[in-house]
């Protein structure tokens, strides 16, 4: 055999040694998974044996760790209190992973996690997102790393799966944490982060409507700031309660007071010593049509602006109905019977609103929601009229000097 053909021939033996040590999966990896390209390995997770799910990020060596759970067959979120999570949020997570397709499997070995960012979190730049599911009894039932995102591959001769364009649409994953099972498949799952305020339910919200008297309590050197406004209809002006002498308000600047809080939304739920607010806080009152009463407490805003906030509703509802000076008696059972639906949905209403009350949750409010209401006294009022100018003042006639005396003789 010529010396040329020996050396090539070793060439390629070592060039195959080299592949199979960086691709296989080492002596202490689980053997080789056998589902093939097009195959969806977590087809088989159903939603409803799903009882929890942890989902844990790191920066370098710090880890985050996300818990969502059932209680009472709600979704909630652990790190917030147990508040209701967003169940679309988490459901649409599970059915992507559910969905996911292998476009190329990628067994390695462990040496070979850190290079497809598959490594457990914690243990540097190149730690994966790990999501866990458990069941009811708080077995795991599914391990899942999330690794680097990759772009389609492109560009003439390009096939690598490490490069591409410019656009992730795909995932390195690894399941049950065998690197034997490492894939690329067709899914990014972008939002799989374990920031608790991305999870939490942030449709459900109260919104106040028909508002008929409005004030804002400012306390210590602040209180003289206070005001209270009162209007007899939705459709007629604002009226200064307890005004001093020379206020006058200007109708111009209630703009924002027209629906005040109609809409509100919330940043997120603040648990342990941030939710704790000053007995000393500044106090919005809203009182509504309907008799609801909405007082919400506000702590100090903080540097984005965003202010803890806790809320309290109550409601003055008649015991019974009072008829009208011209109800015809035949009328009376179905006026009867519409009062009783309109205090039914007022009490369901207010069950609703008060699952938000400050006994159970301080909400962080993001300052827009808020700053068109707190206005100080003198905000509120018009320009007073500029005195008259004064003319110039006519000068005093002038009376000569009297003559010297003469000496008498």
């Amino acid at each position: 055999m010529k010396s040329k053909q020996l050396i090539t021939m070793v060439a390629l033996l070592v060039a195959t040694l080299a592949g199979y040590l960086i691709f296989s999966p080492g002596d202490d990896s689980a053997s080789s998974n056998n589902d093939g390209v097009g195959d969806e390995p977590l087809a088989a997770l159903e939603i409803a044996h799903i009882a929890a799910i942890t989902l844990t990020t790191s920066e370098g060596k710090e880890t985050t760790s996300l818990r969502v759970e059932k209680l009472d067959g709600k979704w909630t979120v652990a790190q917030r209190g147990g508040y209701p999570a967003d169940t679309d949020r988490i459901e649409g997570l599970i059915k992507n992973l559910m969905a996911m397709k292998i476009l190329r499997r990628v067994p390695a070995g462990k040496s070979q996690l850190g290079r497809l960012h598959l490594s457990e979190p914690g243990t540097g730049e190149t730690a994966a997102t790990r999501i866990e599911f458990f069941a009811a009894d708080g077995k795991s039932i599914k391990i899942v790393h999330l690794g680097k995102e990759l772009s389609a591959p492109g560009g003439e001769g390009n096939t690598s799966a490490f490069d591409g364009g410019n656009f992730p649409d795909r995932r390195f994953v690894m399941l049950d944490a065998k690197p034997a099972n490492a894939a690329v498949v067709d899914q990014t799952f972008s939002n799989a982060n374990a920031a608790p305020a991305d999870w939490i339910n942030r449709t459900d919200f109260f919104d106040i409507k028909n508002v008929l008297t409005l004030a804002v309590d400012y306390s210590g050197t602040e209180t003289t700031n206070s005001w209270k406004l009162a209007r007899e209809n939705t459709a007629t002006n604002w009226t200064l309660v307890a005004a001093r002498e020379g206020e006058a308000l200007d109708q111009n600047k209630l703009g924002p007071f027209g629906q005040p809080l109609q809409s509100p939304t919330f940043n997120d739920v603040l648990t342990g010593d941030a939710a704790n607010l000053s007995t000393n806080a500044t106090r919005i009152t809203l009182g509504t049509e309907d008799h609801f009463t909405y007082t919400l407490t506000l702590g100090d805003p903080n540097a984005d602006g965003e202010f803890p906030v806790k809320l309290s509703v109550k409601v003055d509802l008649p015991e019974k109905r009072v008829p009208s000076k011209d109800e015809k008696p035949e009328d009376k059972a179905n006026l009867d019977t519409e009062w009783e639906n309109q205090q039914n949905e007022l009490k369901t209403r207010l069950a609703l609103h008060q699952t938000f009350s400050g006994e159970h949750w301080t909400f962080l409010v993001p300052g827009y929601t808020l700053s068109g209401l707190l206005k100080k006294r003198g905000e509120l009022m018009g320009e007073k009229p500029p005195l008259d100018p004064i003319g110039p003042v006519p000068l005093l006639p002038t009376v000569p000097p009297s003559p010297p005396k003469l000496p008498e003789n």
